[in-house]
């Protein structure tokens, strides 16, 4: 999530509240004293109370790419619609106006004064597209076993609420789809539509297009269904790859990454799970790996799944041509991990497959770490171990977050932000006595020794895996803390073992960052900072611009409090 910028002066009036009801949260009881468990518990629950049976799958794809958005010019080429002096062309849907080749007839919005622009998410605010360069997908994977089923969804876009993953489960129970948990992942990616609100025409007015939004949720329940009724018999493997350790000694993971904020913490691994039907063709093949999909930057302006593109074209096709690395087939979805930090391929330089440089914001650089990616994820494939009789497993607990971001809760008060907020006083201003609650879901999904926990957010490596010691910068081209910064983290402070992928007790174990919700960043509270005199709206000296972009302090301990009593359950 990137910035809001030096925010207007927020005045935090009153606004709509949801009801007290809901989890009993990280007490040992719910509000009727009945011992803890999860919402989601598969097997268990009367809809899955099994899964024993063999492993099967099914995919399915839509493509959710917006139909009907009108062009603009960019005369300063700087992806920014300055609305005095770039003028946008009124065509319509279709783009065509008379005189334009194979213009027929006015179209829905043409001629109407009003410009229908899609906003594209993840870095400043009026950055309409201007074309598609490749779709912006929705993906899904049904896994079953037994009487339990679960989907996972990958959607191209920057992020997906709580309460909108809610609506595509509601829209998969109503269109019959046999599946006992659903579970909604945003890729995070940084060039597609806005999914959340906060990247529209300018501060302060909602980026949206509800109907759109409202078509990705009949378009995901269509293909849950579908996957799911499509399901197979299939073999699983797993594997993972050292994603620093092949390509260029000494330049390590900075050929693919960077870790933006002190201490440079990168998780390492990629992981795959490969399912095939039972003549051997692939199904599908499931990618886990942490990075921020802007490779373009924020002067794009043509809608793109970035680098996750050619990764997921890559390892279905293959990469380098002739003579290099054959694809797998079947369906690729790629389920981002840990990008808090922040995670990211900006300011570093990819040499491809083809010992080619590329440092500039293009299409150019996606496609060449997308394919190095893909090439890292087939030998993560090749180099798989079979799962022996796997079995599908769901668990998920919801919770409440307080929402202490005074600009985040402007943003909920005035609709940019369009979810439910819980647990204060509508007819009273919002202060630390009177602090709203976002209702929120963490889950974890095993397929064999493959666990997945998903987290509602942009999760800092660090929380996963440790690295205090410095033992995880893999690369010689950086420091473990920039000797350049005046204010770096007191890592003597950071928490002790064991970390989330040590409790998950797998033989692969996953983060699931931007599960089923997209709340920010997730920042380890030893080094959590805030501005002393305006608090989130201007970050605080040193690395703190996650901060400007989190709920709050009391997030990352209220997550890491059920995370711990769901793994432990």
């Amino acid at each position: 999530m990137r910035a809001l910028a030096a925010w207007f002066g927020v005045v935090v009036v009153a606004g709509c509240a949801g009801d007290k009801g809901g989890p009993g949260g990280g007490d040992g009881a719910d509000d009727t004293g009945a011992a803890w468990r999860p919402d989601v518990l598969c097997p268990g629950d009367a809809s899955c109370p099994t899964n024993d049976g063999p492993l099967q799958a099914g995919v399915a794809r839509r493509d959710i790419t917006p139909t009907c958005f009108e062009r603009w010019d960019d005369v300063d080429a700087n992806g920014t619609w300055a609305r005095s002096t770039e003028a946008w062309f009124d065509c319509g849907c279709d783009q065509l106006c008379p005189g334009d080749a194979g213009y027929t007839a006015a179209d829905a919005g043409e001629g109407d004064g009003v410009f229908q622009a899609v906003w594209i998410a993840g870095f400043g605010q009026s950055r309409p597209a201007n074309g598609v360069h490749d779709p912006i997908d929705a993906r899904v994977v049904v896994v079953s076993s037994g009487e339990t089923s679960v989907a996972l969804v990958s959607l191209d876009v920057v992020g997906w609420f709580y309460d909108d993953a809610l609506r595509i489960r509601e829209a998969v129970a109503a269109a019959g789809a046999p599946v006992d948990h659903v579970v909604v992942h945003a890729s995070h990616n940084h060039e597609g539509p806005d999914s959340m609100g906060q990247w529209g025409a300018a501060l302060g007015q909602r980026g949206v297009d509800d109907a759109w939004q409202a078509d990705v949720v009949a378009a995901v329940a269509d293909a849950v269904a579908e996957a799911a009724a499509n399901q197979v018999p299939v073999t699983a493997r797993a594997g993972s790859i050292d994603t620093a350790a092949p390509y260029l000694p000494g330049k390590g993971s900075r050929n693919t990454v960077r870790d933006s904020r002190d201490p440079v913490v990168i998780d390492e691994l990629l992981s795959v799970l490969h399912l095939a039907d039972e003549g051997g063709a692939t199904v599908a093949t499931l990618i886990n790996w942490g990075n921020h999909p802007e490779v373009l930057g924020g002067q794009n302006t043509l809608l793109t799944s970035d680098f996750v593109h050619y990764l997921r074209r890559g390892v279905e096709e293959g990469v380098g041509g002739a003579g290099g690395r054959p694809g797998v087939g079947g369906m690729a979805l790629f389920l981002n991990a840990s990008v808090g930090g922040l995670m990211t391929p900006l300011s570093i330089t990819v040499t491809g497959l083809d010992g080619v440089d590329h440092s500039e914001e293009s299409f150019e650089k996606a496609q060449a770490l997308g394919e190095v990616m893909a090439d890292l994820a087939l030998q993560a494939v090749g180099a798989s171990a079979p799962l022996d009789a796997p079995r599908v497993e769901a668990r998920a607990a919801r919770f409440f977050i307080p929402v202490e971001n005074f600009a985040f809760q402007a943003l909920f008060l005035i609709g940019v932000f369009d979810r439910e907020i819980y647990n204060y006083d509508p007819d009273r201003s919002i202060d630390a006595t009177n602090t709203p609650d976002l209702l929120s879901e963490v889950g974890l999904v095993s397929v064999g020794g493959v666990r997945m926990l998903t987290i509602p957010g942009e999760l800092a490596p660090e929380l996963a895996i440790g690295g205090y010691d410095g033992s995880k910068v893999h690369s010689d081209e950086v420091p473990f803390l920039d000797p350049g910064n005046d204010h770096p983290p007191a890592v003597a402070n950071a928490p002790a073992p064991p970390y989330l992928k040590d409790q998950m007790g797998g033989s692969a174990n996953w983060i699931i960052g931007l599960g089923d919700d997209e709340i920010g960043y997730l920042i380890p509270p030893y080094d959590y900072v805030l501005d002393e005199t305006t608090p989130y709206l201007v970050e605080a000296p040193g690395d703190h611009y996650e901060e400007t972009n989190s709920v709050g302090p009391s997030a990352v301990p209220r997550i890491l409090e059920v995370t711990e009593r769901l793994l432990a359950y």
